[in-house]
């Protein structure tokens, strides 16, 4: 890694409690307090191996936009550091947004960039919600000495600390419910539309017990929840779950295999609303009105864009839902989150 800056500032700032590390203190906290930096190619990480198990069939040079978290992920390893105020063992995502100005081309190079921002949110249950920032910057094949990086992609991932103080009420994170989050408080108008939205599906995926060892020896996030049943029992689950990055690559790719034609610059945004134990049968689909390719261009069109899903093997629940969108205003207030 290039360099790591600000992170002890952090520890001093927040509470001691069960995933935290440090004394609380109401002091302002400051800007960025992570930051590293690497210069990675696309292609070191796309192989023979990478393509089956991130992209299914999907060969294309040119990168999809939730490939890059592939690589990116080892800069993000900065948050095993002593000096984190956070125990992220055992965490698990709420949220990702990617935004993709252009396309990436599989030989390119690319300068990652990590930060967490200082704002942490506790939720109901007393978890913690906490944003981490990741951006790839063009370099060009000369590198970043004497030229301007420019930004090419950018990747907000909300990870959700858990909490071992739970109430004797309250259930332990297991198979069947996630960590709550600030957006599982839906309007009940919300809920009905979501309801009313019937799935398109475009493919059905069979994961083995082994998919989560090998996402992760790819791009190196070897959370225990991903690994064996004797590990992830010790966080609630009774065997282990899917990487939810991975998830949303692999729709990602079904997506642009039923057709999907991405215009950039996009966004493509995705809540995560349950875990997946391992091995499972998922299937990937368009919501509502995004059912044929006109439907899903005119979707894309929209600040909305396109909606898409990936469900339980008999359609009854949502693993996660997201939308993928062209339009300006999307971009833009993705890029300004």
């Amino acid at each position: 890694m290039g360099h790591l800056r600000d992170l002890r500032l952090l520890s001093t700032h927040l509470p001691r409690s069960d995933g935290v590390r440090a004394p609380f203190t109401a002091s302002p906290l400051p800007p960025s307090f992570v930051h590293s930096v690497q210069v990675i190619r696309p292609s070191q990480c796309f192989s023979s191996s990478t393509v089956p198990v991130f992209h299914g069939t999907h060969t294309s040079q040119t990168m999809l936009p939730f490939f890059p978290p592939l690589p990116s992920f080892q800069v993000m390893q900065a948050m095993l550091l002593p000096a984190f105020p956070f125990n992220v063992l055992g965490s698990v995502l709420a949220r990702t947004q990617v935004v993709a100005l252009r396309r990436i081309a599989a030989d390119e190079k690319l300068m990652y960039s990590c930060r967490v921002e200082p704002v942490f949110r506790t939720t109901a249950k007393g978890h913690i919600e906490v944003d981490i920032v990741v951006e790839a910057r063009s370099v060009g094949t000369a590198g970043a000495t004497g030229g301007e990086a420019t930004l090419a992609w950018r990747n907000i991932t909300t990870v959700i600390i858990l909490s071992s103080r739970r109430t004797k009420k309250e259930a332990p994170v297991e198979q069947g419910k996630a960590p709550a989050g600030p957006m599982e408080g839906k309007a009940e108008g919300e809920a009905a539309s979501t309801e009313a939205a019937k799935p398109t599906v475009i493919d059905t995926w069979r994961l083995g017990p082994n998919t989560g060892r090998r996402y992760g020896m790819l791009n190196g996030d070897l959370n225990p929840i991903h690994l064996y049943p004797v590990t992830s029992a010790l966080f609630g689950f009774k065997r282990p779950i899917a990487h939810a990055l991975f998830l949303t690559g692999k729709a990602e790719a079904s997506m642009r295999k039923a057709g999907l034609e991405l215009r950039y610059p996009c966004t493509l945004t995705v809540e995560f609303k349950r875990p997946t134990l391992l091995p499972a049968r998922l299937h990937c689909a368009w919501l509502g009105a995004a059912g044929s390719d006109a439907a899903v261009a005119s979707s894309m069109d929209s600040s909305q864009g396109a909606r898409f899903a990936v469900l339980t093997s008999d359609l009854s629940k949502e693993v996660l839902v997201g939308s993928v969108s062209c339009h300006r205003e999307a971009v833009d207030k993705a890029l300004a989150a």
